[in-house]
């Protein structure tokens, strides 16, 4: 695996840990650039379909964990058969690791970290997530000395897996709860003797119960009660062990009520006032009701399992009565009395065997279960939710209902409710929201977008787009998506409406039209502020334009000011000459010759813009041009900016009153003024233009 690339995004490292259920190998995230650790499965576990679909469905759950005391679970994913988990790095220790090195914890030090570990279990627990596998080895140390646990969920998925194969039970039997080791219902409070049992372990050393093999193990966590630590370590304050007491008592209902409340009492635990509080003592030994059980011959040598090795949960590991005979024949010498006293013994065995299975199992095969109905199925999905409840042994009927705030696929409600008790088998009713009902799309059409603004915040998503329309009002809704009529859910929808936008009109050229013209452009034009004036034109006929302002192509907005001045015509000479005879005007000619007018020429004019020799492909540059002609006078004008990143030609449009006049076009590159500027254009180049176009 060292060198191996895992979803081409994990690159192994080395090999840090591994147990019977996975190897743990450091990693390195080559996407986020982070360290990370990666748990792979074994082998076995990849060939088992409803392992695997239980095994994504813990991961996933255990994921959604948020909690500065639990190791972050970033993926979870399969290549090739190979599945695997991808989790936070920590680098230090565990804590079962940090134990043997200090060959015990201090007692400070060990609330401290016992309360982190307890704060992040009850946070599982508010989460419905139960560890089912709490011991040193699956709490991490890291150098700043925080403890972090690892693992959620994924006993439960390896577990129930595994019952198929071997009917046997998982968890290191040393840190197992009484139910656990009989093989019987998991609970919040079998996490909680776990952490009692690893409480213990850090001020202690050791673990409370050992022996020789696991079966002797679990018989000491049903049977005897736990040594006291005091007698070993009389400076231990009576608080911390009523702690320890209380969190592994046999009964689950003499535990603390749930992880958080540990975490409460863990809070004050060393306060002065609580150092020499009296010891606890649970009810079942005050009351003097502690049986010793029949003691329990273990497996032959074959059979045993190491101190440490983890075993499987599905059936109990303590039985009575089933051991393979060993030792060799009774020798017939021997005298009669040993005969009576091995057929004693034998028959001794039996009794206790028969009162055990009275005791223990008759009531159990007579007894119906009871379970409780959870407190957490509402909100909940569907899909978990029916497999909580099988779980439970209860059988499940779904009825689909219209909600207004319960998102489609979740418990709405149930019936019977929460907190009941009832008998296993008992038929639940679950009703799963369908999502809101559905209504009739608001038709916009033909609405000003500004009346219908505050409106739209009832949906999901508004794209809003525009359209040029030379019909509608601007700002009119002109198309929407979804249709009028069409049944939605607001809260779901996403609305697209199409806004109607006026075309961009820019100055027409009104040099030379009669007044009269102009007044019927401006009809069309209403959004203007105009203006008229007047002044004397040997070259304009009057009552026809000079120019106006702004000029010819100038794009035109909502209220823009345009001036316009007409011709009075020629200016009056100030002294009439004299007549001759023949009334005629005092030319050589004997009449009067009257003047050859010349009429204004507008016309759009090309100029070329050639992009540098040395540019670029792709280069862009900014592009200015400025003219001057009859409209501007001697201040230029810019008439366009644009950005280029090839050769192109524009149209620049101008005006010339007389003969005389010229128009120039000031060409700038990235506010430079390029070679060759300006371009004139004379009067006759613009007529000629102007004929052309």
């Amino acid at each position: 695996m060292i060198g191996k690339r895992i979803n081409e995004r994990y690159k192994i490292l080395d090999r840090i840990g591994g147990g019977g259920m996975a190897d743990v190998y450091l990693a390195h995230d080559v996407i986020l650039d982070r360290d990370v650790a990666v748990k792979v499965l074994k082998d076995q576990f990849s060939k088992d379909d409803d392992f695997i679909r239980r095994f994504h469905r813990e991961a996933e759950a255990a994921s959604s964990l948020a909690h500065p005391n639990v190791v972050n679970l970033f993926d979870v994913g399969e290549e090739n058969g190979l599945y695997y988990l991808v989790m936070e790095y920590v680098e230090g220790p565990t804590l079962k690791e940090y134990i043997q090195q200090q060959n015990g914890l201090k007692t400070d030090e060990a609330v401290t970290i016992m309360r982190a570990v307890a704060s992040a279990i009850a946070h599982a627990h508010a989460n419905r997530i139960i560890h089912r596998d709490i011991k040193p080895h699956n709490i991490l140390i890291g150098p700043d000395g925080e403890a972090k646990i690892t693992d959620f969920g994924i006993a439960r998925a390896i577990s129930e897996a595994t019952i198929t194969h071997t009917n046997s039970i998982l968890g290191s039997v040393h840190y197992l709860s009484p139910e656990q080791a009989r093989g019987g219902h998991v609970t919040y409070k079998s996490d909680i003797y776990s952490l009692g049992i690893v409480f213990y372990e850090m001020i202690a050393g050791e673990v409370p119960f050992n022996g020789d093999t696991a079966v002797s193990v679990a018989i000491k966590h049903i049977q005897t009660p736990l040594p006291s630590i005091r007698d070993k370590y009389p400076h231990i304050p009576q608080s911390v062990e009523n702690v320890i007491i209380k969190a592994t008592a046999k009964s689950p209902d003499e535990r603390y009520t749930t992880a958080g409340s540990m975490e409460e009492d863990l809070e004050t635990v060393l306060s002065p006032s609580r150092l020499n509080e009296k010891m606890f003592v649970p009810g079942y030994l005050a009351d003097d009701h502690t049986k010793a059980l029949t003691p329990v011959r273990e497996p032959a040598e074959a059979e045993r399992k190491a101190p440490e090795e983890t075993m499987v949960a599905g059936t109990p590991l303590v039985s009575a009565g089933s051991s393979k005979k060993t030792g060799s024949q009774a020798d017939p010498d021997k005298k009669g009395w040993k005969k009576w006293l091995t057929g004693g013994i034998f028959f001794l065995i039996f009794l206790i065997g028969a009162v055990y299975l009275a005791f223990t199992w008759i009531p159990r095969w007579l007894h119906v279960d009871e379970v409780t109905i959870p407190d957490y199925l509402i909100g909940m999905n569907a899909e978990e939710a029916v497999e909580e409840l099988e779980e439970l042994e209860l059988r499940v009927n779904e009825e689909s209902v219209t909600h207004d705030e319960m998102e489609e696929g979740t418990v709405v409600s149930h019936n019977p409710q929460a907190g009941r008790t009832v008998k296993v088998d008992t038929l639940v009713t679950l009703r799963i929201s369908d999502g809101p009902e559905g209504e009739p799309m608001e038709d916009y059409t033909g609405l000003a977008f500004s009346s219908i603004e505050e409106e739209l915040s009832r949906y999901e998503d508004v794209q809003v787009e525009t359209e040029i329309n030379t019909e509608a009002d601007d700002e009119t809704v002109i198309r929407q998506s979804p249709q009028p009529g069409e049944m939605i859910v607001p809260g779901q929808t996403e609305l697209i409406l199409t806004i109607s936008e006026r075309p961009v009109e820019t100055m027409s050229n009104l040099v030379g039209l009669s007044r009269e013209e102009v007044v019927n452009y401006l009809s069309s034009h209403d959004y203007l502020h105009t203006e008229f004036t007047d002044e004397y034109s040997s070259t304009v006929p009057d009552g026809r334009v000079i120019r106006h302002n702004p000029g010819f192509g100038t794009e035109l907005e909502e209220g823009t000011e345009v001036t316009i001045v007409f011709s009075r015509g020629p200016e009056p000479e100030p002294d009439e000459p004299e007549e001759d005879e023949n009334g005629a005007g005092n030319d050589e000619n004997g009449q009067e010759e009257e003047e050859e007018e010349t009429p204004p020429v507008s016309a759009s004019v090309p100029i070329t813009i050639q992009m540098p020799s040395d540019a670029g492909e792709g280069e862009e540059y900014e592009i200015r041009i400025a003219r001057t002609d009859s409209t501007t006078g001697d201040e230029a004008e810019t008439v366009l900016e644009e950005t280029i990143t090839e050769e192109e030609t524009f149209r620049i449009p101008v005006t010339l009153e007389t003969e005389d006049d010229v128009a120039y076009l000031f060409i700038y590159q990235d506010d430079h003024e390029i070679e060759g500027s300006p371009f004139d254009y004379t009067y006759d180049e613009v007529r000629n233009y102007q004929n052309d176009g």
